[in-house]
């Protein structure tokens, strides 16, 4: 299972166990036309040291723990310097319609980090296949310290109720620590030893500035996330291939 843990590895392990009541925590048999979100056991490992599927909403609702975020908020530890972002999965099952929109992905301290980064667009429907969204903290190697960051996302149904809502005001924080890489990295890239900036799945660059889009954009389309084209005027598509 995990492998053994330095003390502060430990602790923080702890500290967020008792603040979100997530040990010993698993996955439900799925049901039909309801909604499912969830840390997976990989993700689960390196944030509190057990392999167990966390899950954050189970059957169009959500888990116990959140609850009473405020109290488990101030008990949760600063996202560590070594975690550069967070992968959540998410689904829709049966025939259900779930649609999604972030209201806010804003750093508190700018200085030490910019505004959080999300892999996919900022309105859209919840995928019927478990698909995976990555939250980024793009710390940006000027200084050492702790951001305060909002991430806040609202889920409706197909009537337009919305159903599931990240509390208003929830606070984050984020460990960062000053990089040697000039000019910084950005979407979530973090700054290796050898000075040169090591990018997660979908961006690239030396600065991890640019977005791969598979197959690329077309007709002078612009890839702005990955997998996302935005066209100029006349052509549409995934990748911009048509045109009107």
């Amino acid at each position: 299972r995990s492998a053994a843990m330095a003390p502060s590895g430990r602790l923080c392990a702890a500290l967020l166990c008792a603040a979100l009541s997530l040990c010993g925590l698993r996955a439900a048999p799925r049901l039909p036309d309801t909604l499912y979100m969830w840390i997976d056991a990989r993700q689960a490992r390196m944030l509190i040291g057990f392999e167990e599927d966390i899950l954050i909403v189970s059957e169009g609702k959500m888990a116990p723990f959140t609850h009473d975020f405020r109290r488990a908020q101030r008990r949760m530890p600063a996202i560590p310097v070594g975690i550069h972002a967070m992968n959540f999965t998410w689904q829709a099952t049966g025939r259900a319609e779930y649609y999604y929109e972030f209201l806010s992905l804003r750093s508190l301290d700018k200085g030490i980090m910019a505004d959080p980064t999300i892999n996919i667009p900022l309105i859209g429907t919840v995928p019927h296949k478990a698909s995976v969204v990555q939250v980024g903290f793009p710390c940006l190697g000027k200084q050492d310290g702790v951001a305060a960051f909002e991430v806040n996302v609202i889920v409706m149904n197909s009537e337009g109720n919305i159903i599931l809502q990240t509390p208003q005001n929830a606070i984050f924080f984020k460990t960062c620590q000053q990089a040697e890489c000039p000019g910084g990295c950005r979407n979530g890239g973090f700054c290796n030893e050898r000075r040169v900036c090591e990018c997660p799945d979908g961006f690239y660059g030396p600065h991890c500035e640019k977005a791969l889009c598979a197959p690329r954009c077309m007709n002078g389309g612009l890839c702005i996330t990955p997998g996302l084209c935005i066209c100029p005027p006349g052509f549409y598509g995934i990748n911009c291939d048509k045109g009107n």
